[in-house]
């Protein structure tokens, strides 16, 4: 009987990590999530630690992680929602734990190359992915290939300015603040003087559809944001297809409300460029597990 090479995938995020089995072929055999510390980097690896050793049979671990990180070495320079891991190389120390072949991919590159593996950009050579969530995040696709910049940092959308800086600092002006499930959060829970761990994205948009006027307002500063900096994108790259990633993306109107202000500040081509993400919440471990193929076996 032919034995199954089996891959744990994991994509580690600031509120939950997700994690599935899967053969080469990229077909799920289990799947499943639980909630990240992102204050806590060691409890993150203990649970990546655990997870691997009650999976029978593994033939290697793919990781999708925040921040700048070196697809080669698993070095990581920043690493984003999870500070713990800055300055840490994830690959090889849990290649010293567990004694099998690890790799580890900028989260959205890992959504992206998912995309391009499994999902709406099979038949793109280029194109951009960009994440909405906590932050920001992007990838970019020129000739069929990756591009990753010349130290790692290439597709980071969400450093953007995308107002004028206040006090001379970019830190509240920047896509990741303007255009963010978590700026948008944060804005809405200021105003109504509660704490933003009290205050969803979800909040926020089931406000504005009832017509409340300050949640109106943020989510039309929302979509204005995540305008200019899709508008600057595609004038920048000319890409066929820029894709969305994130739970934000689950909303019908979220491309019509970006496409009808960008054509209103200038056209860009006869039809939208712009597209959602079609493998959803699997798009970053189907990536991860693509990149491990590459990066480790050359099974693809």
């Amino acid at each position: 009987m032919r034995t199954i090479e089996k891959y744990l995938a994991f994509d580690i995020g600031g509120t939950d990590i997700k994690y599935s089995v899967l053969d080469k072929e990229g077909n799920f055999l289990q799947k499943g999530s639980y909630p990240s510390n992102r204050f806590d980097g060691s409890a993150i690896l203990q649970s990546i630690i655990e997870r691997a050793l009650q999976t029978e049979g593994l033939t290697g671990i793919a990781l999708s992680v925040p921040g700048f990180v070196d697809h080669k070495t698993g070095y990581i320079e920043v690493g984003g929602a999870i500070s713990d891991f800055n300055h840490f190389n994830i690959k090889e120390y849990l290649e010293e734990q567990l004694n099998i072949s690890v790799s580890a991919e900028n989260d959205v590159n890992c959504v992206a190359l998912g995309e391009k593996w499994k999902g709406n950009a099979q038949n793109e050579s280029d194109f951009l992915c960009m994440t909405i969530g906590t932050g920001i995040g992007g990838a970019i696709f020129i000739g069929n290939k990756l591009y990753r910049g010349s130290s790692n940092m290439a597709g980071e959308f969400g450093y953007m300015i995308t107002q004028g800086l206040q006090n001379n600092l970019a830190e509240k002006c920047t896509l990741s603040y303007t255009g963010s499930i978590y700026g948008l959060r944060e804005r809405f829970a200021k105003y109504k003087g509660v704490k933003v761990e009290t205050v969803t994205g979800f909040d926020v948009f089931e406000a504005c559809d009832q017509g409340e006027p300050r949640a109106r307002h943020e989510v039309t500063t929302f979509y204005n944001s995540l305008a200019i900096a899709v508008y600057n994108l595609l004038f920048m790259f000319n890409p066929k297809k820029l894709f969305i990633g994130g739970a934000v993306s689950e909303r019908k109107e979220l491309i019509s409300e970006l496409t009808w202000r960008i054509q209103s500040m200038g056209s860009y081509g006869k039809e939208s460029a712009l597209e959602c993400c079609g493998l959803k919440n699997d798009a970053g471990l189907l990536g991860a597990l693509y990149h491990h193929l590459q990066a480790c076996t050359s099974k693809i």
